[in-house]
């Protein structure tokens, strides 16, 4: 949406408004009608990153929101604030929501102003903004509410215990609900997120230690398992997906805490890639995680991925120095704008680190910033 242009005698009041905006929320951006400068400089630490599509993609972190039009030549500071922001969901170029570490979700239509979303609900953990300008907000207790629009009103959703969101359009998503003594479940909406229906619910060894995560792309639907369990630097974790909108769900691949009948779960049939897993994506029939993967060279970030929706996973390698490369046990975060197109965003040593690569993982670099 572009800015309307204003008088000086109309907009006064406005102004003040604005003013205390954002000395609330600690958040800028640029000026209406300035033209957006590309950013220079060192990076602070990242968290997370969104491509809505191949050209368009934004990267987050501590008090800084970035946002490229030329898929990652150039990149403009579209937030400058005191929050860190730990997840964004944007549906086009100058509209998009924001989730800070402390549970604000602040909105952005382009402009100067970011603005709160869904203050009266309480701390937020999770949100998804749809095209047409509806929402969803989970908050921290797992409760998870609906608006038509971003002022409201908000209606509570009749189900419980909701820990992440992922949708494949307007219509159709995922979420993983709290399972209590069992592990969590996967949940399924066609309606955009005013019902939703059991769809998946994996058997488990020791399912109290789990949490899981879900990433939809098309008529699939992707979710991991990870547990808090584990003996070192170990931690089991186990992918499952389904191709047909949830009419089947299958295991692909994970590293169970023990082999056979003893094991955290039903031993996988491609039991490797890596000893801890962490952020992943999916783009059609790709998908990709990343995982803990000690070797020789240094570089502790391993990359798993499958081109054809699962029926068979390589360890893609990482050619890049260990230094270049953002540090696993930090907030990372992992986008696909293409199905050979990756971008990994995260810290080391206080700084942020973003790589990139085009031909699915075969070499690397990093943004000209």
């Amino acid at each position: 949406m572009k800015p309307k242009v204003r008088t000086l005698g109309r907009c006064a009041v406005g102004l003040l408004g604005l003013a205390l905006l954002l000395q609330g929320c600690g958040a800028q951006a640029p000026k209406n009608g300035a033209a957006p400068t590309p950013y220079r400089g060192t990076l602070p630490a990242l968290e997370t990153v969104q491509f809505v599509t191949p050209q368009i993609g934004f990267m987050a972190g501590q008090g800084i929101v970035l946002e490229t039009t030329d898929a990652g030549s150039v990149w403009t500071r579209i937030y400058s604030g005191s929050a860190t922001i730990q997840s964004v969901d944007f549906v086009g170029k100058s509209a998009g929501w924001v989730l800070t570490s402390d549970g604000k979700v602040l909105a952005w239509t382009g402009g100067s102003a970011w603005t709160p979303v869904a203050q009266t609900l309480g701390q937020a953990a999770a949100m998804h903004l749809f095209p047409g300008g509806a929402g969803l907000v989970v908050t921290a207790k797992g409760a998870l509410y609906h608006a038509a629009k971003a002022s409201g009103p908000w209606q509570q959703v009749n189900v419980a215990g909701i820990r992440s969101l992922s949708f494949s359009s307007s219509t159709v998503g995922w979420a993983v609900a709290a399972g209590g003594t069992a592990a969590p479940t996967i949940v399924e909406t066609k309606d955009g997120g005013l019902t939703w229906t059991h769809s998946f619910a994996p058997q488990l060894g020791q399912p109290e230690t789990w949490s899981a995560s879900v990433a939809a792309s098309g008529n699939a639907a992707w979710a991991l398992y990870t547990s808090a369990s584990g003996q070192l630097e170990h931690q089991p974790y186990v992918a499952y997906a389904t191709q047909d909108q949830g009419q089947h769900w299958q295991e692909q691949i994970g590293a169970p805490l023990f082999s056979g009948s003893g094991g955290m779960y039903p031993s996988s049939s491609q039991s490797l890639f890596g000893l801890q897993a962490g952020a992943f994506a999916a783009q059609g029939q790709s998908a990709y995680f990343l995982s803990w993967q000690p070797d020789p060279s240094g570089n502790l970030l391993g990359l798993t991925s499958t081109a054809d929706a699962g029926a068979t996973w390589h360890q893609v390698p990482l050619h890049v120095k260990a230094a270049d490369l953002p540090d696993f046990f930090e907030p990372i975060g992992l986008a696909l704008p293409g199905p050979a197109t990756i971008w990994i965003v995260g810290s080391r040593g206080g700084n942020g680190v973003a790589v990139f690569s085009r031909d699915g993982g075969a070499h690397w670099s990093a943004p000209a910033l």
